[in-house]
């Protein structure tokens, strides 16, 4: 069972009719659902997946109640076991497999370790990473440990949020399953106009940019320069689509049951800066990493000490950058370990990013020097585009890595493009070589504008559906229908999975 499948909208019709008729056992219908939805989607090793959820549960569980109620001087160490604990099965689940296969292909070791592999644990980065920040919460005294079990799963296993996110606090989400929830017909149409709009950014947008994106990596020795970072343009479309489109289908989900989820994305296309970009572009993760190890690692002795030490060396200046480079390496060398267990992602989502900010950082002195000897006027819309136009291009390069498959593929595609820069071929030759019609460049010159328009709307603090709600009732059904209509008749409904779901 998929998002885009028939059999999740069956799916969710039953769990939304049962919830809404049991009003007294709600919590108990969406646990229930949520537990089915995990073992549908969890196609392989089944067993081993329902037994890995009542794991994790008791793990989280009766760890955070240890947590509370041991002394004070064995707290730290309760903590430490459970993280570890958590992170041991991510990594055994995640991680050992794809590691052990890179240590084999190194060495030309003969040794067979695909008994390891267990399939695809879907959801166990965004559930391990809920379980800890909710044992972490409960070790700084945030509030007390949960005693009710139905709270405590539903948390870490409600099924809108399981595959993909948003990253959420306990705190957030326990007086929402606790409320008792009504039936109420703004939740049901803002919920179905949000899983419309999802579904279509992901089957009428995102794939037919997936299709060009694919042709072109896939034989990227045939373009050039313009062609290869043309797809890779597409990819930034296609990935945002993609996971935003995801996001927009399960928060839609959620809203039908009266549950907010929290926002993941913020027109990140518009950031002026890599920084600024990161803070848009899935901000729950970032903030998960910020408040539960950039900040405590901050406060740490060792940072602290690090802070003392450079100041009296080099200075009060140096005395603040160099702790806080520190403990920002970290948080992207575990953004970069989280988003897969391969180089190629670890590259991509960690390293680049992370230099690409410290640089920035450095020279930035040199930069504001720059702009004020040549007199740019800062303040209008030209040098804010710039800016924009930059930092895409600089999360292209990042993102040319993520879509390789593989670091040697990776610099094989930056050596092709700079080394055929004059090359390119006739546009007309290109489209067609995709197979795309000229009704679906059409219809994807219309989605990038569609976007454009939305996140507009979104980075001036206000959303496409509030600016429908003030227009006239004819001209809403109007655009909802065509909106439907194309989605009926143009969607590409099964051509392939969403992205995030691999990591």
């Amino acid at each position: 069972m998929t998002l885009t499948s028939f059999s999740f909208f069956v799916f969710l019709l039953i769990a939304l009719v049962s919830y809404y008729i049991f009003k007294p056992i709600q919590k108990v219908v969406l646990l229930a659902a949520s537990v089915y939805f995990y073992i549908m989607i969890s196609s392989e090793n089944i067993h081993i997946m329902s037994l890995l959820m009542i794991y994790m549960f008791l793990v989280t569980y009766l760890g955070a109640i240890i947590i509370e109620k041991i002394k004070v001087e064995w707290k730290s160490l309760a903590l430490c076991v459970c993280i570890m604990v958590l992170v041991l099965t991510l990594f055994l689940l995640k991680y050992i497999y794809n590691i052990l296969g890179i240590i084999t292909a190194l060495f030309s070791l003969d040794a067979d370790f695909s008994w390891l592999y267990v399939g695809a644990v879907i959801g166990i980065s965004y559930y391990s990473l809920s379980a800890m920040g909710y044992l972490i919460d409960v070790y700084w005294g945030s509030y007390k440990a949960e005693r009710n079990p139905i709270n405590v799963g539903l948390f870490i296993f409600y099924f809108p949020q399981l595959i993909s996110g948003p990253f959420t606090r306990y705190s957030q989400m326990k007086s929402q399953f606790n409320e008792r929830k009504f039936l109420k017909y703004e939740n049901i149409t803002n919920g179905l106009r949000r899983m419309t709009w999802g579904y279509f950014k992901k089957l009428v947008i995102s794939e037919r940019f997936g299709i060009v994106v694919s042709s072109v990596y896939g034989n990227y020795a045939d373009y050039s320069f313009l062609g290869i970072f043309g797809a890779t343009l597409c990819y930034a479309v296609q990935l945002y689509t993609d996971f935003s489109g995801c996001m927009d289908i399960i928060m839609g989900a959620s809203m039908l049951f009266g549950i907010e989820l929290p926002e993941n994305f913020n027109a990140p296309f518009f950031a002026e800066t890599i920084q600024e970009f990161w803070r848009r572009w899935h901000i729950t993760l970032g903030g998960w990493f910020k408040d539960y190890v950039m900040y405590p690692l901050q406060k740490t002795n060792f940072i602290q000490g690090v802070g003392k030490k450079t100041k009296k060396a080099f200075g009060k200046k140096a005395g603040k950058k160099i702790p806080f480079y520190l403990s920002m390496s970290v948080l992207w060398f575990l953004i970069g370990i989280w988003h897969g267990g391969t180089g190629y992602f670890f590259i991509s989502a960690g390293c680049l990013p992370c230099l690409i900010i410290i640089l920035g950082d450095v020279l930035k002195p040199a930069f504001a020097k720059a702009v004020n000897t040549l007199r740019i006027n800062t303040e209008c819309d030209s040098w804010h585009w710039f800016r924009r136009l930059r930092t895409l291009f600089l999360m292209c390069l990042t993102w040319i890595v993520m879509r390789s498959n593989g670091t040697l593929n990776a610099l094989n595609l930056y050596k092709q493009m700079f080394s055929r820069f004059g090359n390119y071929t006739d546009l007309n030759t290109i489209i067609d070589s995709f197979g795309l019609s000229v009704v679906d460049v059409l219809i994807m010159a219309i989605g990038v504008v569609l976007l454009y328009i939305t996140d507009k709307l979104i980075y001036n603090k206000t959303t496409i559906f509030k600016e429908m709600d003030k227009q006239n009732f004819v001209l809403r059904i109007m655009l909802i229908y065509a909106e439907v209509l194309i989605l009926f008749f143009y969607g590409m409904v099964g051509s392939s999975s969403f992205i995030y779901f691999q990591f």
